[in-house]
C-alpha cells in the first residue's frame, strides 16, 4: 500500500481535532467572546504613558541633543529621528527623556522594545491592551493586528523604536503607520537614510558627567578633594552615563569614596565594570552592555582582531592607515566598517585623514578578556607595537620627522607604553622607544624624550639588545642631557658611547667618528675650549681621510668645529668654517635639506649675536624658507627660525616685518613649548612690544588679555609668567592713555610679584618702579614718591650708593618732592 494511504485518518466515527501530514502541529487559542471593537470607535484613554520610566530626576545635559530631536518630533506626521550609538550611551533616556515632555502633546507615547519582529508584536499587543483592556482576553497577534489599525486611524502618537537592530523591520513598520511620529534607538550607526534623519550620540560632556555622579552619589557630603576625584573617575569611565550612574550608586551603596572608588578601578578594571550590585538588573553592568555590542562581531576574524589591536592606542584620532600593514586597505576599511556599523567604533568627523575613536572601556574590557585567554595579550600588543613602530620609522631619521604625522602618533605610544606589560615588550618596543625618544627631543621635549630612551635602555638590557643598540641609546641619553644644559651628564653618556663602541667596531666606524665629535661638543661646553678645538680638529682630519670632504658626518665635524671657534672668540674663523660648510651642503645635499637650513641658521645667528642684524637677515630667512618646506610650519626649528628673523628684523629697526613672524610663531608654539616656557613668554613679550612700539597698544591689550586668562586658567595666578602678563598689560593700557586702567594691573603685578617672589626679587623691583611712574603720570605724587624711595633702596643695595643710577634717582626724588 502506498505510505500516504498509511498515514491517512479514517474519520468514520472519529471525532475531534484531526491532523495529517509528516510534523503536524496544531495551535489552539480560545477565542474570547464577541469580536474586538472598531479601532475608530476606541479613543485613546488619558495620558498613555508606555515607557518603564519616564523622565529621570538625575538626567543631566544632552542639551543640543533634546534640541535636534524636538525639531524632528515637532515636524509633520510620519517624522522620524534615529540615535544611534554604543550600549550604555544613554540612548534610551534620551529617547524617554525627551518623550516625556510631549505628554500632554502626543497619546499615546508608548516603547516597543524593536530587537526583532517578534519583540515588536509583543510590544503592539501590550499598546492595543492598554488602550482597550478587552484585548487582554484575544490572542497576542489579534491584539497587535488591532494596535497596528488603531495607529493607522488615529493622530499625534509617539512610538519610541528602542534598541533596533535592524533598519528592515523598522522600516516595515513606519511604513503601515504614516500618521504619528517616531524615535528609533540603535547600536546600529549605519543604514538608517532610509528610515530618518540618524543622530549618532556620544558620551556626556565632563561637567554634566561629573554633576551626575555627585547628584547620585551624594554630592552634599563630597568635600573638594571628593569633587576632584570624581572628576578623575569620570575621566576613568570615559564619561560613558551608564558607567557614571553604577559608580555613583555603588559609591553610595557601600559608603565608597570617590578616590577609593578610582583607586579599584585602576587597579581591578574588570571587576568594577563586572559589579550590578547598584543595579536591580545583573545584566545591567557595564561589561554586561558593552559586550552585547561585541558579540556583534563575532565571527569576522580581521574585525576582532582590529579591535585587539585597537585596544591598545589612545581612545582617539587613531589613523585608520596605521592598521593598513594588517591587511589590504580594502580589507581593514571593510572590517572597520563593520566595527562602526555596530558603535563598536566610531569614525572622528572632521580629521584630515580618516581616524578611529573607540571607547576607553571597551578597550579596557577588551584587554582584560584577551589575558585570560590562551595567547594572552602578547600577540595583539605585539601587533601594536610593530603598527607603529613601522609608522614612525618611514621618514625617520635620514629625511627628517614629519612632525604633524608623529605628532599624532605620540598618544597611542604613550597609551600602549602604559598598557604593555614589561614581559610582552620586545626589542621591536625598544627600537619604538628610541624613535620617539628621538621626535621628542627634535620637538624639545626633553623629560619625556629621556622617559623613552631609558626605557629603551630597560628592555635591551632586559633582553639582551647587544653592543649594536646600547651606543646609540647612550649617545642619545648624551643628546638628551646636552638639550637641558647638563653638559657634564652629556659628556659622561657621549664617552660611554665611544668606549662601548670603539672595541667592537673601530676607529673608522661612522657611528665611532659621530660619538666622538659629539664627545667634543660636550667637552666644549663644559668649558675646555682649547681641549675641544684640539678633538674637533682631529676629528676633521679623520673623517677627511676616511669619508671624504663631501660626507655629512665630515660637514658636521667642520661645523662643530666652526662652533668651537665661535665659543672662543674667534668669530672670523667661525664664519669661514660654517661659510664653507653651508657651500659644500649645498652642492651635496641641495637647497632643501634640514642640514643646509641648520647651516644657513648658524651663519644667521653669528651675524646676529654680533650686532649685524642686516647680515644676519638674509640667512634666517633662509633657513626659514627650507624649514617650512622640509620641516613644516609647527616644527620646533621652523618656530624658533621665524622668532630669531623676527629679532634680527626688530633689531634692523624693521618692526612691521617683524609682526606677523611672530604672531605665525606664536600661533604654532602651543604643541611645542609650554604656556609658561621661557621661549613662549618671551615671543609674547617682544610681540606686545611691538604692537606698542608701531601705535597699535590696543592690539597688545587684545593679546594680553587673552593670555592672561588662559594663563591663569593653565598655570595660576601667581605663577611668574601669569604676573607678567599683567604688568604687561598696564604698560598697554599705558601706552593708550588709559592711566587708570594701567594702574589697575600695575598694582596687581606688585602685589602678586611680591607675595610669589619676595619684596627683593628683580621682577618685583621693575614692577613697583613701574607703578611709581603711572602714579607720577596720572599726577598722583602721594603715591609715587614712597614707591620711588622703596625702589631707591633696593638699586642702592645691588648698585652702591655713589652708583650713577642711583644718583639719578635720587635727584629725580627729590626733584618731585620739591613740586608737593
Amino acid at each position: 500500500m502506498d505510505q500516504g494511504f498509511e498515514r491517512s485518518v479514517f474519520i468514520g466515527d472519529n471525532t475531534g481535532v484531526v491532523s495529517t501530514g509528516n510534523n503536524a502541529s496544531i495551535a489552539q487559542f480560545t477565542l474570547a467572546s464577541g469580536a474586538p471593537k472598531p479601532v475608530v470607535a476606541v479613543p485613546a484613554p488619558p495620558d498613555v504613558f508606555g515607557f518603564h520610566s519616564g523622565g529621570s530626576p538625575v538626567f543631566r545635559g544632552r542639551i543640543n541633543e533634546q534640541k535636534r530631536l524636538k525639531g524632528i518630533l515637532d515636524g509633520a506626521p510620519g517624522s522620524v529621528a534615529v540615535i544611534t550609538g554604543g550600549g550604555g550611551v544613554g540612548k534610551t533616556s534620551l529617547a524617554a527623556q525627551t518623550a516625556s515632555e510631549y505628554r500632554g502633546k502626543y497619546n499615546p507615547i508608548w516603547e516597543l522594545s524593536a530587537g526583532d519582529a517578534t519583540q515588536i508584536e509583543f510590544g503592539l499587543s501590550r499598546l492595543a491592551c492598554r488602550i482597550d483592556p478587552g484585548l487582554a482576553d484575544h490572542p497576542s497577534e489579534v491584539a497587535a493586528e488591532w494596535a497596528r489599525a488603531w495607529l493607522q486611524t488615529h493622530d499625534d502618537w509617539l512610538l519610541v523604536l528602542d534598541n533596533a537592530s535592524s533598519p528592515r523591520e523598522v522600516r516595515a513598520l513606519l511604513n503601515q503607520l504614516p500618521r504619528g511620529r517616531f524615535i528609533v534607538t540603535s547600536q546600529q550607526a549605519t543604514g538608517w537614510h532610509h528610515v530618518g534623519p540618524a543622530m549618532p550620540l556620544g558620551v556626556l560632556d565632563p561637567d554634566a558627567a561629573l554633576d551626575l555622579l555627585v547628584t547620585i552619589a551624594g554630592g552634599s557630603a563630597l568635600d573638594s578633594e571628593d569633587l576632584s576625584s570624581s572628576a578623575l573617575v569620570c575621566e576613568e569611565l570615559g564619561y560613558l552615563p551608564l558607567a557614571i550612574e553604577l559608580a555613583a550608586a555603588h559609591m553610595a551603596q557601600t559608603r565608597l569614596t570617590p578616590l577609593h572608588y578610582l583607586e579599584n578601578l585602576r587597579v581591578t578594571p574588570l571587576d568594577a565594570l563586572l559589579d550590578h550590585s547598584a543595579s536591580e538588573d545583573a545584566e545591567h553592568s557595564v561589561a554586561k552592555v558593552l559586550q552585547g555590542n561585541l558579540e556583534k562581531i563575532s565571527g569576522h576574524p580581521l574585525a576582532e582582531e582590529l579591535l585587539r589591536v585597537l585596544a591598545w592606542f589612545a581612545p582617539d584620532e587613531i589613523p585608520c592607515s596605521l592598521l593598513f600593514r594588517m591587511d589590504s586597505p580594502q580589507a581593514v576599511r571593510t572590517a572597520v566598517g563593520l566595527l562602526a556599523r555596530y558603535s563598536v567604533v566610531r569614525w572622528t568627523e572632521g580629521a584630515s585623514e580618516p581616524t578611529l575613536h573607540v571607547h576607553r572601556l571597551v578597550q579596557t574590557l577588551v584587554i582584560a578578556w584577551n589575558q585570560n585567554s590562551p595567547d594572552g595579550t602578547f600577540e595583539s600588543s605585539f601587533t601594536a607595537t610593530n603598527l607603529l613602530r613601522e609608522a614612525m620609522r618611514d621618514e625617520y631619521p635620514e629625511e627628517g620627522f614629519k612632525t604633524r604625522r608623529h605628532r599624532s602618533l605620540m598618544p597611542h605610544l604613550d597609551s600602549l607604553a602604559s598598557k604593555i606589560d614589561t614581559d610582552d615588550e620586545t626589542l621591536g618596543a625598544a627600537a619604538l622607544y628610541q624613535i620617539a625618544a628621538h621626535f621628542l627631543l627634535s620637538q624639545g621635549q626633553s623629560g619625556h624624550a629621556n622617559h623613552y630612551a631609558e626605557r629603551s635602555h630597560q628592555v635591551m638590557t632586559r633582553i639582551g639588545g647587544g653592543p649594536a643598540g646600547s651606543p646609540d641609546i647612550q649617545n642619545l641619553l648624551g643628546h638628551i642631557r646636552y638639550s637641558t644644559g647638563n653638559m657634564a651628564g652629556a659628556a659622561e653618556y657621549f664617552k660611554r658611547a665611544l668606549d662601548e663602541a670603539t672595541p667592537s667596531f673601530g676607529e673608522d666606524n661612522r657611528n665611532v667618528l659621530t660619538y666622538r665629535i659629539n664627545y667634543a661638543r660636550a667637552i666644549l661646553a663644559c668649558g675646555d675650549h682649547a681641549a675641544a678645538i684640539s678633538m674637533l680638529g682631529d676629528a676633521v682630519s679623520n673623517c677627511m681621510n676616511i669619508l671624504g670632504g663631501d660626507d655629512p658626518i665630515t660637514l658636521s665635524a667642520c661645523a662643530n668645529l666652526g662652533h668651537a671657534y665661535e665659543v672662543s672668540g674667534d668669530i672670523a674663523t667661525a664664519i669661514s668654517l660654517y661659510s664653507q660648510v653651508l657651500f659644500d651642503r649645498l652642492r651635496t645635499l641641495g637647497l632643501d635639506h634640514e642640514a643646509t637650513a641648520a647651516s644657513f641658521a648658524v651663519l644667521g645667528g653669528v651675524y646676529l649675536a654680533n650686532g649685524d642684524p642686516s647680515g644676519a637677515a638674509p640667512y634666517l630667512e633662509q633657513a626659514l624658507g627650507v624649514r617650512v618646506r622640509v620641516l613644516g610650519d609647527d616644527h620646533l626649528d621652523t618656530v624658533i627660525s621665524r622668532n630669531n628673523l623676527a629679532v634680527a628684523l626688530c633689531e634692523d629697526s624693521k618692526p612691521r616685518r617683524a609682526i606677523p613672524l611672530l604672531e605665525r610663531a606664536i600661533d604654532d608654539a602651543p604643541g611645542i613649548f609650554a604656556p609658561d616656557s621661557a621661549e613662549l613668554t618671551s615671543m609674547q613679550e617682544r610681540l606686545g612690544s611691538l604692537y606698542i612700539s608701531t601705535g597699535q597698544p590696543n592690539r597688545a591689550i587684545s593679546m594680553y588679555s587673552q593670555l592672561l586668562e588662559t594663563r591663569i586658567q593653565t598655570i595660576g595666578v601667581d605663577h611668574p609668567a601669569t604676573l607678567a602678563i599683567q604688568n604687561m598689560l598696564g604698560f598697554s593700557y599705558r601706552a593708550a592713555g588709559d592711566l587708570s586702567r594701567a594702574i589697575v594691573f600695575y598694582e596687581q603685578a606688585l602685589i602678586g610679584r611680591t607675595r610669589a617672589l619676595g619684596p627683593d626679587h628683580q621682577d618685583t623691583f621693575n614692577s613697583r618702579n613701574n607703578l611709581a611712574y603711572a602714579y607720577k603720570l596720572a599726577g598722583d605724587l602721594a603715591r609715587a614718591i614712597p614707591l620711588y624711595e622703596e625702589t631707591l633702596e633696593f638699586a642702592a643695595s645691588k648698585l652702591g650708593h655713589n652708583d650713577p643710577a642711583v644718583i639719578n634717582m635720587r635727584n629725580d626724588i627729590r626733584s618731585l618732592r620739591d613740586q608737593t
